[in-house]
């Protein structure tokens, strides 16, 4: 699983970052035609509780997919030799705010536009997996269950 994840270089798989680049780069595309297109007919019969969740979320969006996209810009930089995985591991270079989607929207969604849902689903979908690789690639936080530790839990519950 982390072999498929990490190259033997120690930067991302370039599969990977090419996947998640084009989905990053797709979706920053289809929002920025949707809120171009959408700008007063989204909103118009909100109420102002949910203007307020939905201009909230219209920010989370976006700000989820600059972050998504300046780190896998971040990382085309690692494998073009632009710049070392050690730079790249800055916190200046990290994700912003890996805690951005932690909430929910915080209102029925069922009265925002169909589009609007599908992308804030897809916006979280794509931070949480950049996030991810973010903290296997830096933090060596492969997910995966450590025999080791789970030990020491068990000696502890005796």
């Amino acid at each position: 699983m982390i072999e498929e994840i990490i190259s033997k270089d120690g930067s991302l798989n370039s599969r990977i970052l090419e996947e998640i680049y084009q989905e990053a780069l797709d979706l920053s595309s289809s929002v920025v035609d949707f809120f171009q297109l959408n700008k007063k007919e989204s909103f118009q019969s909100l109420g102002v509780d949910a203007m307020s969740y939905y201009t909230h979320e219209c920010n989370r969006i976006t700000s989820g997919i600059m972050q998504s996209m300046s780190w896998c810009l971040m990382q085309k930089g690692v494998h073009s030799g632009e710049i070392t995985m050690e730079v790249a591991g800055e916190p200046k270079h990290r994700l912003h705010d890996t805690e951005l989607f932690s909430a929910p929207v915080g209102c029925e969604t069922s009265q925002f536009p169909e589009e609007f849902v599908d992308y804030s689903k897809r916006a979280r979908e794509l931070f949480a997996k950049i996030v991810r690789y973010d903290r296997i690639l830096f933090e060596g936080d492969t997910g995966e269950p450590n025999p080791v530790h789970d030990m020491i839990n068990k000696l502890g519950e005796l």
